[in-house]
């Protein structure tokens, strides 16, 4: 979906709605900020120090034959001592142009009014009937905390100007997450929207507790399968048993997961070679804590490198299997009466996207490396296993 995505300011933000009128407001953290002026404040007094005071070091000439060799640094130390104060003096500035702007929110249980304070010190007043907003939007957005990054996850009120659109709930923490979205449309009798590889999905609010197979027959869902005509992707296997149907994901060796993990095994090899060559005298503490990480990547390496996916298709239910080295461990099963959508979902950190089987309570990933037309093959496939 192209279409411009509105940016709140909140890291954790919940409109509560059990008392009206309800207000909060959008703005960065308080302890996201004091901690940065902290971490800007230090790095502008190092530099300060070092540039100004420093350690100083006095040179001993030996006399003798021995030669001299004078060290020479890539970047000047002056340089680098005024690039770290910049770099503090840019958190500040950033902290501050942040913290100082915000979105006070307001619901009297008709209309939505938006406070704006903008960096200038200016604000912005909007007022809109709730009647006019398109739906309650969950999706999820990618965030970079440092050298951390995590998926942000988004309740909001969609609106077609996206300066009117407003946050429900902001988290980090995806627990209860579709059932707090399902209770902010079925209170604003609102539509649901869900953000999908495919586009926007909208779901009435009456059809949210129904599993897919009540939609089929309340005739809300269309199912584009036909067992005779669909071709099955190369990527996948399919057994028929009397009792269950097993989707399998077929190995291949060339899928960029696998060469990542082929290419993590001969590097950590090639350096437990290299740290013994070079490094002979490192204590024997050092070496074993340097194995045991490299032990710790290769063997990840070797999961990804020979873990196989499959989903278990019974009666009453459906599982998810890992299969390694011909052991099977089941990493999650549903019940077939609680699946509420089969979704392509996209991953806001790399690109891909993945199946996902969605009910209240939990959600089921599948085929996080398959291309986009071999995962919209599964949903239609799963979707008519699960309604014939």
């Amino acid at each position: 979906m192209n279409k411009h995505m509105p940016r709140h300011y909140s890291n954790h933000f919940e409109l509560r709605l059990d008392k009206i009128p309800a207000r909060k407001t959008d703005r960065m953290s308080a302890w996201i900020f004091y901690l940065g002026l902290l971490a800007g404040a230090a790095l502008i007094l190092l530099g300060a120090y070092e540039l100004f005071s420093g350690i100083s070091a006095t040179r001993s000439d030996f006399t003798g034959n021995f030669p001299t060799t004078d060290f020479q640094p890539v970047m000047n130390p002056t340089f680098f001592d005024i690039i770290i104060m910049l770099i503090g003096a840019g958190i500040i500035i950033a902290l501050f142009c942040n913290y100082f702007q915000y979105r006070k929110i307001y619901f009297d249980g008709k209309n939505v009014e938006i406070i704006t304070r903008l960096l200038n010190g200016k604000k912005l007043r909007m007022k809109e009937k709730i009647v006019k907003y398109e739906g309650v939007r969950f999706r999820i957005e990618f965030a970079q905390l440092g050298f951390i990054s995590r998926n942000k996850y988004i309740i909001e009120l969609s609106h077609k100007n996206p300066e009117k659109c407003v946050p429900l709930y902001i988290s980090y923490r995806g627990k209860n997450v579709r059932r707090k979205w399902e209770n902010y449309a079925r209170t604003f009798g609102l539509p649901a929207l869900v953000l999908t590889a495919d586009g926007l999905v909208s779901r009435k609010t009456e059809n949210l507790n129904k599993s897919i197979k009540e939609l089929k027959k309340a005739g809300e869902l269309q199912i584009d399968y036909d067992i005779q005509k669909a071709p099955l992707p190369k990527s996948l296997a399919v057994v028929w048993r009397s009792d269950k149907t097993v989707l399998k994901i077929r190995k291949t060796i060339w899928d960029a997961y696998n060469i990542l993990a082929i290419a993590v095994i001969a590097g950590a090899s090639v350096l437990i070679k290299c740290i013994e060559h070079l490094a002979p005298n490192l204590n024997r503490g050092g070496f074993w804590i340097f194995y045991g990480v490299m032990a710790l990547f290769i063997a990840l390496a070797v999961i990804i490198l020979f873990r196989k996916d499959k989903i278990v298709i019974k009666k009453y239910k459906i599982v998810n299997v890992h299969k390694f080295f011909g052991f099977s461990k089941k990493h999650g099963e549903m019940s077939k009466a609680d699946i509420e959508a089969i979704d392509i979902t996209p991953n806001p950190a790399t690109g891909r996207c993945f199946v996902s089987i969605i009910s209240d309570k939990k959600t089921i990933i599948f085929g996080k490396k398959l291309p986009l037309e071999d995962l919209r093959w599964i949903k239609n496939f799963l979707l008519y296993e699960l309604t014939k």
